[in-house]
């Protein structure tokens, strides 16, 4: 089998021989190292199972995605090596055909006995790989396999051995090997496309070109360098990558150091605020307020908030006025306030209102928040 490449896209044409599927892994490895995705155009009449079967766990565990499109014919090894790809595409003129796995050997009765049991071995792992790919029944894919079967493009994609049919295109790719490497069938193939199509060379070299600009490209503009090109060396790209980081991280800190020290700056004012305030009320109330007074107001205001903490201090050297306990009576003086409102906490209790912002500033903040609908 012929193998080529052009940036993550891999032609695989001809017969799968013995060796073909090291060559594949070395392929796909090497574009692996490049690219997450990587499509693979396959025509091929079929060939080693073993070899086929190396190019199937190939693909199996890549870790790019994989999309397989057979251009042409996808017969016998070929034909299963679709059931290692999720997403397989056709040519509407192409075509796949299904059979048992064959083989010739010369020898005594046991190594024809040890022949067919190879044989059975390799019937039973084409019938489940097709049976996953397509869902069908065991028996409908013994019925395919038991004869050369053939599926055109519509049929393939009905019966799931392939997701999407797609129109031909035609673009000859010129390949170097000698008439003996071709064999006969492959070198009248090449020979007959050449008489009717310009020949397109190659170019194995331009694709690693292509990915390295294509990446430093993507690294500038993202980054938003000004001192490189696409056209500068790695070394210089990489320079200019880790002096733009340098410059990131420096803002960043610069941002952390600002925003604490507008932290520290609220915290202060608003704690300056607070004391201010309770001074202010102290020497307004019939009597200076004491320390532990004093406190209390601080722990208001720095839990339930300035706003909070004005309207207690405002009822601050204001006569309590006596609580209506009419409703009371027998059934002791505390019972009934948890309905109380605000303004009634304020006139019935306005001590009591201020114990509860500090014993249980979430009441008190629930309270506050119903009064000015917040």
């Amino acid at each position: 089998m012929i193998f080529r490449t052009s940036e993550n896209n891999i032609l695989a044409v001809g017969s799968i021989w013995g060796g073909d599927g090291l060559d594949f892994i070395s392929t796909l490895n090497r574009l692996e190292s490049s690219y997450n995705e990587i499509n693979i155009q396959l025509h091929t009449y079929g060939g080693s199972v073993f070899d086929g079967n190396l190019m199937i766990n190939a693909m199996e565990n890549s870790k790019s995605k994989i999309t397989l499109t057979v251009i042409g014919i996808a017969a016998s090894m070929g034909a299963i090596a679709l059931t290692a790809v999720k997403n397989v595409k056709i040519v509407d003129n192409g075509y796949i055909m299904i059979h048992r796995p064959s083989s010739g050997v010369f020898g005594n009765a046991d190594d024809l006995e040890s022949e067919s049991r190879l044989l059975r071995m390799m019937d039973a792992d084409f019938e489940k790989r097709l049976i996953a790919r397509t869902g069908k029944s065991k028996e409908e894919v013994k019925e395919w396999l038991s004869r050369d079967t053939w599926f055109s493009a519509e049929l393939a994609l009905r019966n799931g051995l392939v997701n999407e049919v797609i129109p031909s295109i035609v673009e000859p790719i010129y390949i170097d090997e000698g008439a003996d490497e071709l064999g006969e069938l492959e070198m009248y193939n090449r020979y007959a496309c050449a008489l009717l199509t310009e020949p397109k060379v190659w170019d194995s070299n331009k694709q690693d070109n292509n990915f390295n600009l294509n990446m430093k490209q993507l690294l500038i503009t993202a980054l938003a360098l000004t001192s490189v090109t696409a056209q500068s060396s790695d070394t210089a790209v990489a320079d200019a990558v880790n002096e733009k980081f340098r410059e990131l991280q420096a803002s960043l800190d610069l941002m952390k150091q600002a925003k604490v020290k507008a932290e520290n700056d609220l915290k202060a004012y608003k704690a300056s605020q607070i004391t201010a305030m309770i001074d202010q009320a102290s020497k307004k109330a019939v009597q200076a307020f004491t320390e532990d007074e004093r406190k209390m107001y601080q722990n208001i205001g720095e839990n339930s908030g300035i706003e909070a903490l004005a309207h207690v201090l405002a009822t601050v050297g204001k006569p309590a006025q006596g609580p209506d306990i009419s409703g009371q009576i027998g059934k002791g003086g505390k019972e009934g306030r948890e309905a109380w409102s605000f303004d009634q906490w304020q006139k019935e209790d306005p001590q009591g209102l201020e114990k509860m912002a500090v014993d249980n500033p979430e009441a008190f903040k629930k309270l506050f928040n119903e009064k000015y609908e917040k």
